[in-house]
């Protein structure tokens, strides 16, 4: 199975020799990722800094780097994500892909540690060391934390605050902006 990816037109803009604005790259962004992460979602990177500030000089096209699920250790990324709608006739209980929920464990190569709770139309529970800015553009989704279950529409804005959290997709496919910076999960300052 893989889910439909429409192309998001990126409009990158910087500033020319003379210090007039602008465009740099106008287009489908390039870096497109299908099933990395789940077989009905796929993951458009837009743009990927490497810290903050982040640097706005010169011509280089930051939204063609590799894909990683994580953002950069000291920086972030504008990704969205594209997921399918679950068909009325799908049956978790017959998903080869169904991961059961599990104790903590990290990722290989990752800082981002998962749960289970995995199948082709939900996400496993899982937690980064990371500000996630989502924005659900088109459809639905269903935020799932430990206290529940949380319905989202169009428009609505969720901030997470490193911790667990899955995703999954009543009916309808769905469109949702991430913007993912690295945190600091030190207390109070």
């Amino acid at each position: 199975m893989s889910v439909p990816m429409k192309p998001i037109r990126r409009v990158v803009t910087g500033v020319d020799a003379a210090g007039r604005s602008r465009v740099l790259w106008d287009s489908a962004a390039p870096n497109v990722n299908v099933g990395r992460i789940a077989a009905s979602a796929g993951m458009t990177d837009i743009w990927v800094f490497d810290e903050c500030p982040a640097p706005v000089r010169g011509e280089r096209d930051d939204g063609k780097r590799p894909f990683a699920f994580e953002p950069p250790e000291q920086g972030g990324h504008l990704r969205i994500v594209h997921s399918a709608g679950k068909p009325q006739d799908y049956d978790p209980a017959q998903d080869p892909s169904a991961v059961p929920p599990h104790a903590p464990r990290q990722r290989l190569g990752a800082s981002t540690w998962d749960r289970g709770g995995q199948n082709a139309f939900s996400s496993p529970v899982h937690r980064s060391e990371t500000v996630d800015v989502g924005v659900l553009v088109e459809g639905q989704r269903t935020l799932l934390l430990d206290d529940g279950r949380y319905p989202l529409a169009p428009g609505d804005v969720v901030v997470q605050l490193r911790n667990w959290h899955g995703w999954t997709n009543p009916d309808a496919p769905s469109l949702m902006a991430f913007v993912m910076m690295a945190a600091d999960d030190h207390g109070d300052r």
